[in-house]
């Protein structure tokens, strides 16, 4: 007895230890990681403020899921309601999410750990501890560099949620108590509301319990309570979209990027299509008031910072999808390389590989490359089939986060258990010290490697002392309020695509951008920004006066070219940015 009581004190001391390391590398990545929201943060927290003002027919957006918002609003009462206080509610949400999602993904390896292939482990102390940390760097790797504390989004709330779904299913596996489903259902139902990916995987779920029921009768009753609890959250939600649409809706996020990713159709909502567009006309797009240079007038705008980014789907209704087989392997292609490009800098995937090499060599005559079963094939299949559903369409690393961190997990299982002599019997894990030096040298190496891109730059951040108050779009924020801009006033932007949704400036001052002139970025063969720029003073008043009979107070440009004649441009102090009041 003695001897169990201390070892569950150095188990507990060691989750202590690996919890502690976590949170202070996810308040360092949160507070110097990003510091300004990104275009999906911002139309996130646009739905957020809808529902702090009680307007639910905005709130409910087919784009947006409204699981990551209600948090937010909720959160943000407990802070300063300024600016501020706002980014500081939202961190400090975030990283108690991320938290929480180590704690799923912890509780995910407590269940995984106890069935009969795997169970083994729990009575063998070293492996157990290197199953522990092992574990832990899988998750640290992929939770702070493909997906991130300063990522002002659902996506760390997805892999929670995920985490919980899966450690479910394998207890249904062999347990398959009712209870259990239906908490398997009120996740995944809740999961719906959080991300649209959970609504086909709610099905997968149940398809899953089903069959890892040996008796097919409790198999198809554990599999309809799941459904049916699902349906608790889903249905609500879905009602209130459609209810907010005006017709029925699951959410739109699938079919918009399609378009954009698959069909290739011009997004950002300005799309204007015609009567010979195979792709159809839009009901109501945005106004194009003059085409050298486009601008673009939202003639009804949602009362939010970015209308067009913040409800797709209402700019494009009579879209119509069209299915060429050469478009969906082109798209399927393109995400499958942007899935090994993410690879390139997830060391702790070769670190996992070198281990399993390793492993293989110092074991000879047990085991195959491929290893043992550790029964956990629901996970690979649950995992797989979440990829999948984002390869067909569009990829990004943050997406696939939580399946890839389980089928890493799956990985590490088959590596401890290489080595077992036979059913029931340990490991036994030669060079144990070697392998997990490994995997730790792997964690901290894609941690580093994955620290700095075009918007995140943890250590550059943390050397210069950069905070979001002192990042350029806050700066630019702060002046217009010193000129006497409320929220509710209406600007228009002179930008590409990019720095339009995500105008910080405008969603701290509560404004609403109703125009815009709209610059390409190449390959497009005209710039219309460069089109405005070296036009007449007189044109560029008559561009502008566009924008003043559609109720602008003024006109933000993110840059002037050097020696233009622009009269009636102002700078704004201590930022490239520009500005033309009326």
């Amino acid at each position: 007895m003695p001897t169990q009581s201390l070892k569950k004190t150095k188990d507990r001391r060691l989750l202590l230890i690996l919890l502690l390391i976590a949170v202070v590398l996810g308040a360092l990545e949160g507070l110097y990681g990003r510091v300004r929201y990104s275009g999906d943060a911002i139309s996130y927290l646009n739905v957020a403020r809808a529902i702090h003002a009680g307007d639910w027919k905005l709130a409910f957006n087919p784009m947006w899921g409204i699981g990551y918002p209600l948090l937010v609003s909720g959160v943000s009462l407990l802070f300063p309601q300024t600016a501020t206080g706002e980014w500081m509610a939202i961190h400090c949400l975030n990283l108690f999410i991320f938290a929480a999602a180590l704690a799923s993904f912890y509780f995910l390896v407590r269940v995984a750990v106890r069935t009969p292939r795997l169970r083994w482990i729990l009575q063998d102390s070293a492996a157990y501890r290197f199953l522990i940390v092992g574990a832990f760097t899988i998750f640290l790797s992929i939770e702070l560099s493909m997906d991130n504390v300063s990522r002002v989004g659902p996506d760390m709330l997805v892999s929670c949620l995920m985490f919980l779904a899966a450690a479910l299913l394998i207890k249904l596996e062999e347990k398959p108590e009712l209870r259990l489903a239906v908490l398997l259902g009120l996740i995944t139902g809740l999961g719906c509301s959080v991300k649209n990916v959970f609504l086909p995987l709610t099905f997968l779920f149940a398809g899953a319990v089903f069959l890892t029921q040996k008796d097919r009768r409790a198999g198809l009753l554990t599999a309809v309570t799941t459904l049916v609890s699902a349906a608790i959250f889903i249905t609500p939600y879905v009602s209130g979209l459609s209810w907010a649409a005006g017709h029925l809706t699951l959410g739109e996020s699938g079919s918009i990027n399609y378009a954009w990713h698959v069909n290739k159709l011009e997004d950002g909502a300005f799309w204007q299509g015609g009567n010979n567009d195979p792709f159809g006309k839009p009901i109501h797009p945005p106004l194009m008031a003059l085409d050298k240079p486009h601008i673009y007038l939202f003639e009804e705008p949602f009362p939010v910072t970015f209308p067009p980014f913040f409800n797709p789907p209402y700019f494009y209704q009579g879209y119509r999808h069209i299915f060429h087989l050469k478009w969906q392997i082109s798209a399927i292609v393109h995400n499958l390389y942007q899935i090994l490009k993410a690879f390139k800098t997830q060391v702790i995937l070769f670190a996992l590989v070198l281990c399993w090499v390793l492993r293989i060599y110092s074991v000879p005559g047990r085991g195959k490359w491929l290893g043992p079963r550790v029964g956990l094939w629901p996970l690979a299949v649950i995992s797989t089939a979440g990829i999948l559903l984002y390869v067909l369409v569009w990829v990004e690393g943050r997406y696939i986060t939580s399946f890839l961190a389980m089928l890493l997990l799956i990985a590490l299982f088959k590596l401890i258990a290489q080595g077992q002599a036979g059913p029931g019997m340990p490991s036994a894990m030669p060079n144990r010290s070697l392998l997990l030096w490994i995997l730790m040298i792997g964690c901290a190496s894609t941690l580093i490697a994955t620290e700095h891109d075009d918007v995140r730059d943890v250590l550059g951040h943390l050397r210069h002392h950069q905070f979001f108050k002192n990042d350029t779009e806050w700066t630019a924020g702060l002046y217009l309020q010193q000129l006497g801009l409320v929220p509710g006033d209406r600007v228009a932007i002179v930008s590409d695509l990019l720095d339009s949704s995500t105008a910080n400036w405008a969603y701290m001052d509560h404004l609403i951008l109703i125009g815009q002139l709209r610059g390409e970025k190449p390959p497009y063969p005209v710039n219309d920004i460069d089109v405005f720029w070296n036009s007449s003073p007189q044109q560029q008043k008559e561009a502008m006066e566009i924008f003043h009979r559609a109720g602008a107070k003024l006109v933000f440009a993110m840059a002037k070219p050097k020696g233009v004649d622009a009269p009636g441009w102002d700078p704004v102090p201590g930022t490239p940015f520009w500005i033309y009041r009326f």
